[in-house]
């Protein structure tokens, strides 16, 4: 009884959470509010040519995203969710290749004092999940800082989550106006697989400087269990965390790196610490040699397989890019980007995996390649991009080819 008990208690949970949003909302709609809001989305095609075989799907994502600012005290904010891995079967709405998602419903309240900024959140869904420029953008204001090989076919923008932090729950952030800095926290509820109910403690950080941005979070997680001894049963704890830095600036030439890990379970009884590499782990490290007119960036990522299907560009779970580009071609009134991102990488590999190997043979070992050709427009007060991939796949072996292309486009409003 105790998994449908948990389950339960989080759908109730979230109903009441919206309802009392909406309540709250009620109350405060005659209020002077400023509205904010983004759209985007992307849709193209996508093959597998081999031999005897070939694979054609059309791929679509999208989203919306709306913000509510009530004076100087309150901030709603809201952000829906559309995937389907290929239209072409009608499974925009229905089908297990089709998702509606609420990423985020949360409404904070800001208390200032003296110096500090006390930021009190109510939420369901991920909020601010570090990896993503969410919170350093809303805090600082500063240029996004992550990987655009990370970019999300959803919502074009840059940024991967460095463990999920999905779940209801409470945030609390402390901003110093005399210091580049925040501290805070995070307790939430959300399941783990077999729909237990786990309760979730983070800690977060950022500090932005001129020359050195971090931004790390971490907690741990601890699943509430029954039985007939006790009504809380706590007998495995789970660590997560994150890590963004950025050593330089956007406007220098600098190195970016991203770490994260997820569901690092410790038993009570049991001395092994167990972890799946291919699952729980991320990696990311990024030079970049930024030129007046040409920006340079290499890349080594190892990205954890369930966050694959929503990049642009990356395919594959472990790999090497070059990444060549310019954001200084000059319209009229603008500036376009054109460039390039050469890929190559070991197909359902990590970086464990990699250390693990004795020998590398055609049989054991997958190399892909990839060619993607990018521009970015500005177009209609928005962000127009198109993209195409080539792929040349599995060349030890069996070659077969991969390719796609997408536009894809974001705007504010």
């Amino acid at each position: 009884m105790a998994p449908y008990y948990e389950d339960n208690f989080m759908r109730k949970t979230k109903i009441y959470s919206i309802l009392a949003a909406f309540i709250f909302l009620q109350g405060i709609c005659f209020a002077d509010a400023g509205f904010t809001g983004m759209a985007g989305g992307s849709s193209g095609f996508a093959g597998r040519f081999e031999q005897d075989d070939v694979d054609f799907t059309i791929p679509f994502n999208a989203f919306a995203a709306v913000q509510l600012n009530f004076g100087s005290w309150g901030i709603f904010r809201a952000n829906l969710g559309l995937a389907s891995k290929n239209l072409a079967e009608g499974n925009l709405f229905k089908g297990q290749d089709a998702t509606l998602q609420m990423n985020e419903c949360s409404l904070t309240l800001v208390k200032s004092k003296d110096n500090i900024k006390n930021y009190f959140g109510l939420y369901l869904g991920t909020y601010e999940v570090v990896g993503k420029d969410e919170y350093l953008q809303r805090h600082f204001g500063i240029e996004p800082v992550a990987s655009i090989l990370t970019k999300s076919a959803t919502t074009l923008a840059g940024g991967v989550p460095l463990y999920n932090n999905e779940g209801a729950g409470f945030s609390y952030t402390m901003h110093f106006a005399d210091a580049p800095g925040t501290i805070g926290c995070n307790l939430y509820f959300n399941t783990l697989h077999d729909a237990v109910l786990k309760f979730n403690v983070d800690l977060r950080t950022a500090w932005v400087t001129n020359h050195f941005i971090i931004d790390f979070a971490g907690g741990i997680g601890t699943p509430i269990k029954h039985d007939s001894s006790a009504y809380v049963l706590i007998d495995t704890i789970y660590l997560h965390g994150g890590v963004s830095m950025l050593f330089g600036n956007a406007h220098t030439s600098s190195f970016f790196i991203q770490g994260g890990i997820q569901n690092i379970s410790l038993t009570s009884g049991n001395d092994n610490i167990d972890f799946d590499a291919g699952k729980d782990i991320f990696i990311l490290a990024e030079p970049r040699i930024n030129g007046k007119k040409v920006q340079v960036r290499f890349t080594g990522f190892s990205i954890p397989e369930e966050l694959i299907h929503d990049f642009l560009y990356i395919d594959d779970t472990l790999g090497v890019a070059l990444s060549i580009y310019s954001d200084m071609i000059s319209l009229k009134t603008s500036n376009l980007t054109l460039g390039a991102h050469i890929i190559g990488a070991l197909e359902g590999e990590n970086f464990m995996t990699l250390l693990e190997k004795d020998e590398f043979t055609p049989d054991n070992t997958k190399i892909n390649t990839y060619v993607t050709p990018f521009i970015d427009l500005p177009v209609a007060n928005g962000t127009l991009e198109i993209m195409a991939q080539i792929g040349v796949c599995n060349i030890l072996n069996s070659i077969y080819f991969k390719g796609k292309a997408k536009i894809g486009y974001r705007r504010a409003f």
